[in-house]
């Protein structure tokens, strides 16, 4: 008994890494149309909502609005933990890590922004900046370096990270807090900064041990004191440190860092943990 359990664990923990290399590669080989990504899945169901008078009370609340948005990532949980059928779980979490790394703008956009600097055309280049800090999300003027970090971290690093550590659900509940419609209210700057707290810490790690170490391991000892940085902050600083950052070594770095976690998820899986 002991022994087929054993065998159900270890193809369990595979899955996971199948899942993973599956859903990365997909993701950079073809792609999908927008209707499959989960921002538009969850702005459609919000619209939903919105436009039945029936569910009014529900937007009236804060939390009552957010549990609304999580109903079909905590619906698709449910319904695998319900079935229990490995080949079905492995589906469906390939699709729903693919459809939560989907950023074909960001991709896009930095392929014409390194064009534009080749053939040194700043108005195309300068369009291309606007267009990669608008799929950052971030508002505040930075270097294209730091919104190349910020988006990998949000829409590939941090869903492999919650998909490592809840399943698909996770991933897709992360996904949904990330992209979903909602008030300018200061609570959800806390609910960002509890959300990307871990990532980006693990991440940063994971820069310190395939970029320059000694000169980033006090800016990211730093970023997990007893005050917590601002992640945007605790990312980038490490990430200066562990590499001289242009656009091209921003993405080696992220490579070597997203590869050592692949690693790290294999070492993982052999040994039975994942």
């Amino acid at each position: 008994m002991g022994a087929f359990l054993s065998l159900g664990e270890q193809k369990g923990s595979i899955m996971y890494l199948l899942t993973i290399l599956l859903a990365y590669s997909l993701e950079r080989t073809f792609r999908f149309t927008r209707n499959l990504h989960w921002r538009r899945i969850i702005l459609r169901w919000q619209h939903w909502q919105i436009s039945h008078t029936k569910l009014e009370n529900w937007r009236q609340h804060e939390l009552g609005y957010v549990l609304w948005a999580l109903i079909p990532a905590l619906g698709i949980g449910f319904l695998l933990l319900l079935f229990n059928h490995t080949l079905l779980t492995f589906i469906v979490s390939v699709a729903g890590m693919l459809s939560a790394i989907q950023a074909p703008t960001a991709r896009h956009a930095y392929q014409r922004y390194l064009a534009a600097t080749a053939d040194d055309d700043e108005d195309e280049q300068e369009r291309q900046y606007q267009r990669l800090r608008q799929a950052s999300g971030r508002h505040e003027s930075a270097p294209v370096e730091h919104y190349l970090l910020w988006i990998h971290l949000r829409h590939y690093f941090a869903v492999m990270i919650y998909f490592m550590l809840f399943g698909v659900t996770g991933a897709l509940v992360y996904a949904t807090l990330r992209d979903m419609r909602h008030s300018r209210h200061p609570h959800w700057q806390t609910v960002n900064q509890v959300i990307d707290w871990l990532p980006t810490r693990l991440m940063t790690l994971g820069m310190l041990l395939v970029g320059n170490f000694s000169a980033a391991a006090a800016s990211w000892l730093n970023s997990i004191g007893n005050k917590p940085q601002n992640n945007f902050i605790a990312l980038t600083k490490v990430a200066e440190k562990a590499e001289s950052l242009t656009a091209l070594t921003t993405v080696a770095l992220i490579k070597r860092n997203f590869l050592l976690y692949i690693v790290f998820a294999a070492l993982l899986t052999i040994g039975g943990w994942l």
